[in-house]
């Protein structure tokens, strides 16, 4: 599935036309249009992928990956459902930077005790 498909499909599961959604995320409907088209010359901006997927309720990775914007580094990331999974987790639950030393310390003790046992 493409990116405009999947925009088509989630627009009418929110039951909105193309000039509701285009509203909404503050472009010109005919903008829209191509999009679901395939008909642009250049993709989305990542702001509008984000709009489209704060108003269609999906995750902007997901669209970002459809729209081939996701950087090179987190493809492998993006592509892994409980990749995903573990970085919204820990997204959610991390909100400092020693908490994020603490998460890394913890995968580094724990790779270390794999390696013993190994």
């Amino acid at each position: 599935m493409n990116l405009g498909e999947r925009l088509k499909e989630l627009r009418r599961e929110h039951k909105l036309t193309q000039r509701q959604l285009a509203d909404k995320i503050g472009v010109d409907f005919t903008y829209l249009s191509k999009i679901e088209n395939d008909r642009l010359e250049h993709t989305p901006s990542i702001k509008t992928l984000q709009d489209l997927a704060r108003v269609l309720e999906v995750d902007e990775l997901e669209l970002m990956e459809l729209a081939d914007k996701v950087p090179t580094s987190l493809q492998s990331i993006v592509s892994s459902r409980e990749a995903l999974r573990f970085f919204r987790k820990a997204s959610q639950t991390i909100h400092t930077a020693e908490g994020w030393k603490d998460l890394n310390d913890y995968l580094d003790r724990k790779n270390q005790n794999k390696a013993k046992n190994s």
